[in-house]
């Protein structure tokens, strides 16, 4: 490698150190830190490029994404971001690496990158804190995707079911659809929160946190299966399928559930209204 860079005048293309067995991981590396020590003491990795570090998304494009207090500019291949403030708390070190923890990283990728950029990088993580991802939008306040985050975390913070029937209950009103025929019902052995009858539609709302919800994905995969065997269909709403921004979406799709043509089953369904 170093006869390559000399014979090259110290320069070297990534296709060539890739082809070196540079793995891409240690390329990025590379890359990251180059720009952190182009930007000067007191430079982070942050924004997309701390969301590639910690795993969540793939780094889009060649640019490296450094958040900085000091007066620094962009240059070609490093976007800087000056900020007012960068709390230790919100910066962890990785070797020679400077980079911000994953809640700033998500608050800062909010500025610079739309809802389904974010969400798919939260859905990304094993764990997520609503509590952590408050506090650091605390310590960074008035930023640009403020509202990406809010409803970031509305989707995301356990919300009761009473709430979550109430919005859908305004949805369904809202967009001219027929109420359901029962609400905290039992249909098929499990207790389900809508039901239309003549449709034979059940409509699951799941206001859980995310981390709940992936813990209850096989629970929820052996529910789905009773009620198919009992010529059912499901159609599951999470709390962000009723933000006002997916309503109209929403309701769409639930029209076109209750405007199918649903064959009659050979037996009835165990339908009541007993409590759990």
């Amino acid at each position: 490698m170093l006869a390559l860079s000399d014979r090259q005048h110290g320069v070297v293309h990534d296709a060539q150190l890739l082809r070196r067995g540079l793995s891409r991981r240690t390329h990025a590396r590379g890359r990251w830190l180059a720009a952190l020590w182009a930007c000067g003491s007191g430079a982070v990795l942050s924004h997309a490029s701390a969301v590639a570090f910690h795993g969540l998304a793939r780094e889009a494009g060649t640019e490296v994404h450094v958040s900085t207090t000091r007066s620094v500019h962009s240059r070609s291949g490093v976007v800087v971001h000056r900020v007012r403030r960068l709390d230790e708390i919100d910066v962890r070190a990785a070797g020679l690496l400077r980079v911000t923890r994953i809640p700033r990283s998500v608050i800062d990728l909010a500025d610079v990158a739309g809802w389904d950029e974010v969400r798919a990088a939260v859905d990304a993580l094993r764990w997520f804190s609503p509590a952590e991802l408050r506090a650091a939008q605390h310590r960074a306040p008035n930023r640009t995707g403020r509202g990406v985050i809010t409803r970031l975390l509305d989707a995301d913070e356990a919300h009761t079911k009473s709430e979550l029937e109430r919005r859908f209950l305004r949805t369904v009103r809202r967009h001219g659809l027929p109420r359901p025929s029962g609400l905290n019902v039992w249909v098929a052995g499990h207790k389900v929160d809508c039901f239309y009858a003549e449709q034979r539609l059940v409509v699951e709302l799941d206001g859980r946190a995310f981390h709940e919800r992936r813990r209850q994905i096989d629970a929820d995969h052996r529910r789905d299966e009773d009620h198919q065997l009992a010529m059912l269909r499901i159609q599951r709403l999470v709390w962000d399928d009723l933000h006002k921004s997916r309503q109209e979406a929403t309701a769409a799709r639930l029209r076109r559930m209750l405007d199918r043509r649903v064959l009659t089953s050979t037996h009835d369904v165990d339908v009541s209204t007993r409590r759990s």
